[in-house]
């Protein structure tokens, strides 16, 4: 089973990052574009993929990988990562809003979001989101964390969701550095995205209130939420079952990313589709 269409972003740079990073060096650049390409290609089978490039000086050379067709839309500026990012959002949910709304304008079933350092798995990892989206307008990945956030390196909404949604984020008035978009997220699928509260979750206001806030706030989730997790793992969670019929990882270690090509059959030696 295909979809029609799936948005990730993209950043690459040779330069020392400022924030905190994980996983493998490798997913960051054009070293494993192929390995994501064979993903995406092999178990979702997009009709169309949209690239949302955040000024980046290091080109994807998705051209030489793969042949589903592809478009890409280039920042005029690298809004940066949310820990240290100078505008409202970030380069992640720049790529996040810009897909919602092509997805929106190009009337697909369903918006799904791959994370370009993301790998998935299993034939009916496409039915599985769908079948969720039958009664939830939006998807995302579980944390594992005890206090019950989201992950979003992968993450789907429906028709419905996707206006809904957007309206939602653009109502924070936070930037992505006040406010991670985990949270963000998780405010404009619930009930309580109409409240103030969100405001005191800011990384601005004393630790200790910004702490006591986010704790409220993550346990209201199990009472407010209008989500739903996805049914597999794993995401950032460890340790990953590669035995699983359905899952997907993000931050890949080099010892993960060997298993998964392992696991699928992948050929380094290939530098073309």
């Amino acid at each position: 089973m295909s979809c029609e269409l799936i948005c990730t972003g993209w950043y690459s740079s040779e330069a020392v990052r400022t924030y905190e990073t994980f996983g493998d060096d490798s997913i960051r650049n054009n070293s494993f574009r192929p390995l994501w390409w064979h993903s995406v290609d092999t178990f979702i089978k997009p009709q169309h993929v949209l690239v949302v490039d955040s000024a980046s000086p290091v080109k994807p050379e998705d051209y030489l990988y793969t042949s589903t067709k592809f478009s890409n839309i280039e920042l005029l500026k690298n809004p940066g990562h949310s820990q240290n990012c100078e505008t409202h959002y970030c380069g992640y949910m720049a790529s996040v809003i810009l897909g919602l709304e092509f997805a929106l304008h190009n009337d697909v079933d369903f918006f799904l979001y791959v994370e370009q350092d993301a790998l998935v798995y299993g034939a009916d990892f496409v039915k599985k989101i769908q079948h969720q989206l039958l009664s939830h307008d939006l998807i995302f990945g579980a944390s594992g964390h005890p206090d019950g956030d989201i992950q979003q390196s992968i993450f789907a909404a429906n028709k419905r969701g996707i206006r809904k949604f957007l309206s939602r984020l653009h109502s924070i008035n936070s930037t992505d550095r006040q406010i991670a978009p985990e949270m963000k997220f998780m405010n404009a699928a619930s009930a309580l995205h109409s409240f103030p509260f969100i405001g005191l979750l800011s990384a601005d206001n004393p630790r200790i209130l910004a702490r006591a806030s986010t704790k409220l706030f993550l346990s209201s989730m199990s009472i407010f939420k209008q989500y739903a997790v996805l049914p597999f793992g794993y995401g950032r969670i460890r340790p990953i079952n590669f035995s699983d019929d359905i899952f997907y990882f993000q931050h890949g270690s080099v010892d993960e990313i060997s298993a998964y090509k392992k696991l699928t059959g992948f050929n380094d030696t290939l530098s073309k589709y």
